[in-house]
């Protein structure tokens, strides 16, 4: 049996719930985030690679909310400023009643921008915040 499949259903964004401080932010409409490893050959003799080499992990990630989320969250912010929340672990939440439960722990998360574009004729004002994020732990349940 496929371990991440019950009944053939598939996670969807409506299985997704962000949750942060043990709260969930309602009004997200995308999250994305990634690790990198730097990865070099080394070469010696000859024009081959003899080995590889193995550097430092990065992580970023981005989110994308409503402006009145955005709000939210600045309301809980020292002196409303959101670049002075201290880092704190996210979670994304993959579940439902048809799917095996996951999580996705965003670890020691720092929101590193503050800031809203808006133009005529936009029916929404979305805030896209960039997110430095110090580790990814997947947790499969």
């Amino acid at each position: 049996m496929n371990p991440i499949l019950v009944n053939g259903v598939s996670y969807t964004w409506s299985s997704i719930t962000m949750m942060w401080y043990s709260l969930p932010i309602i009004g997200i409409t995308s999250i994305s985030y990634e690790a990198t490893q730097k990865t070099e050959l080394n070469y010696g003799a000859g024009v081959m690679p003899i080995s590889e080499a193995l550097g430092n992990y990065e992580f970023k990630g981005e989110m994308e909310v409503y402006l009145e989320e955005w709000n939210r969250i600045l309301q809980a912010a020292p002196n409303g400023d959101p670049l002075q929340i201290p880092r704190s672990n996210f979670q994304v939440v993959f579940g439902g009643s048809r799917v095996n439960a996951k999580v996705d722990i965003l670890q020691s998360v720092k929101f590193m921008s503050d800031g809203v574009q808006v133009k005529q004729g936009d029916t929404k004002i979305m805030v896209k915040v960039p997110l430095s994020i110090a580790g990814i732990w997947h947790k499969v349940r």
